[in-house]
């Protein structure tokens, strides 16, 4: 009988940390998406860069393009989706150069030609180390953050940690924990979760900032009214901007697309 009870335990116990391991893969390939090879530049839209590298605070190498416009008035840092690399970003390069913005494309740890394996903690890291770089690279310039989908979490940290003087968030969320309890609303999946990505609570604490948040009630991976509650918690001064499209094709930089007269506002902010 005691025999077969510490069996049963050891059972269990196996099962237990099966389940464990088997979560937290789960939640790592459900969050990120590397891809390694980078296939397209900003050079394949007719526009000049410098490729870049910089360390973030716990010595991950990682690598970035610098992309300069001809009369800066100020530098965007462009923080990713989850999924690719910054050549699936290389179109937005034209986006910033023509309005008169220096552009930090970059990439996540793990992510195109950056070393490391990401996490939620390292993506952080990684974002306050590209933030320090652009800033080195622009002067006195006003450095921004623009973060999209995943990134427009980890833009809000560096807005946390950093004189950012502008953010731009699009397609966010409100937390990790809201997104798992709208994907597996039966599941008590929010309470499983090792990561946070907590963007609504960050966001609460920058009063002062101005904010441009835009997200598509046609996105299908973040849903809208999670972006909506992310956008409700931020402090004022904000603007919320209904864009039109898919999660990643709901661009707003064409004139006349839903949105595009909130963004044009918003970076007329920075011109003389």
């Amino acid at each position: 009988m005691k025999q077969a009870f510490i069996t049963a335990i050891l059972v269990l116990g196996i099962v237990v940390l099966g389940a464990w391991v088997w979560l937290r893969w789960f939640e790592y390939h459900s969050l990120y998406y590397p891809e390694r090879d980078v296939t397209t530049t900003p050079a394949r839209f007719q526009v000049r860069y410098q490729e870049v590298q910089f360390v973030a605070p716990d010595g991950v190498s990682l690598a970035g393009w610098w992309i300069p416009a001809n009369r800066p008035c100020a530098t965007v840092v462009y923080c990713s989706g989850n999924a690719g690399n910054i050549g699936h970003r290389a179109h937005l390069a034209p986006e910033f150069y023509r309005r008169g913005f220096n552009l930090l494309l970059w990439d996540y740890r793990g992510y195109g030609q950056s070393s490391g394996r990401p996490s939620e903690k390292g993506l952080y890291a990684d974002a306050t180390a590209a933030f320090d770089a652009a800033e080195a690279l622009s002067g006195k310039l006003p450095v921004m953050v623009y973060g999209h989908s995943i990134g427009a979490a980890v833009a809000i940290q560096v807005a946390c940690e950093r004189p950012v003087a502008g953010l731009v968030v699009e397609a966010g969320f409100a937390s990790a924990a809201d997104l798992a309890r709208r994907r597996f609303p039966r599941l008590p999946s929010d309470r499983l979760l090792s990561v946070s990505y907590d963007a609504a609570a960050r966001a609460m604490t920058l009063s002062g900032l101005s904010k441009l948040f835009g997200h598509s009630l046609d996105d299908d991976v973040i849903p809208f009214q999670s972006g909506r509650i992310l956008h409700g918690a931020a402090t004022a001064p904000k603007t919320f901007a209904i864009l039109a499209g898919d999660h990643n094709h709901a661009s707003w930089f064409s004139p006349g697309a839903p949105g595009n007269a909130e963004l044009e506002a918003f970076l007329a902010r920075f011109k003389p």
